[in-house]
């Protein structure tokens, strides 16, 4: 089918979650997106890694209104990746077991693809949660803001500024990409947005449309001196000299700033 026609019927968007042991913000979760509304089909499919704290019996809750496969994976993006192959949806997207859509989210995906038939992906804003969900690092979020007004490779070669949570695309361009990678800890994502720039330029929706929960168990929380490293190695691999430089000066510019961060939180 081509964009033209994709415009003019109901375009259905699938969600996939991850999860393994999320009991404490799973609900939280299921409920921004089942909550969304537009005019679109929603495919939620969560598919959980054998949890064993109680998380299944609050996902059996909703079981009428989402897909969940419990089966037992070697990390999160081999879950991601068997929930996309199931995957019926033109749009695709996932959100993290702890992180939360805005309210209207899908829906202005949803608009934002309609107006642009010709683009294949799009990226939004993503405000910072606590634990409790109360928003922290706003300057954090402002400067991903900033640097995140224009879409510009260049940048993105040198700083991954895109908004996990807040990323949306096409089911074609998925297929282009090839899944995601299970080589990384925690910046598979980011070779995504690398691996999504080759085909395509993606839509700017300067809209709040998620929310990124940091927590002492968090990925970004633990692992972010891994997720930055990781990170320069996958620009490198598609960057020339002078990005890896200037990403280089970026890691260690921004591996201060969240050590620093983190020595004032305890202090």
């Amino acid at each position: 089918m081509n964009k033209d026609a994709q415009a003019n019927k109901l375009q259905k968007i699938t969600v996939v979650t991850a999860v393994l042991n999320g009991r404490k913000f799973i609900r939280e979760t299921i409920e921004s997106v089942l909550s969304q509304n537009g005019n679109f089909e929603l495919e939620y499919i969560i598919r959980d890694g054998e949890s064993t704290d109680g998380t299944l019996e609050i996902i059996e809750e909703y079981k009428d209104r989402l897909t969940v496969v419990s089966k037992r994976d070697g990390s999160p993006q081999e879950a991601i990746n068997a929930g996309f192959e199931m995957a019926s949806g033109d749009i695709l997207c996932w959100l993290n077991a702890d992180d939360l859509f805005e309210p209207n989210a899908l829906s202005i995906a949803m608009q934002n693809f309609e107006k642009n038939p010709s683009k294949d992906w799009l990226y939004g804003r993503c405000s910072i949660i606590d634990f409790e969900g109360n928003r922290i690092q706003r300057l954090v979020t402002i400067y991903k803001n900033l640097i995140g007004y224009f879409y510009s490779r260049h940048i993105l070669l040198c700083e991954n500024f895109i908004n996990q949570p807040a990323t949306f695309w096409r089911k074609d361009l998925w297929l282009k990409c090839n899944n995601l990678s299970t080589k990384y800890k925690a910046a598979w994502d980011y070779e995504l947005w690398l691996k999504m720039s080759l085909f395509s330029k993606p839509i700017v929706v300067r809209k709040y449309l998620s929310r990124f929960r940091r927590h002492d168990e968090s990925i970004s929380e633990n692992q972010f001196e891994t997720q930055f490293k990781e990170e320069l190695e996958i620009g490198k691999m598609y960057g020339k000299p002078i990005h890896n430089i200037i990403h280089e000066f970026n890691r260690i510019k921004i591996v201060t700033i969240y050590k620093l961060m983190n020595w004032l939180k305890a202090n």
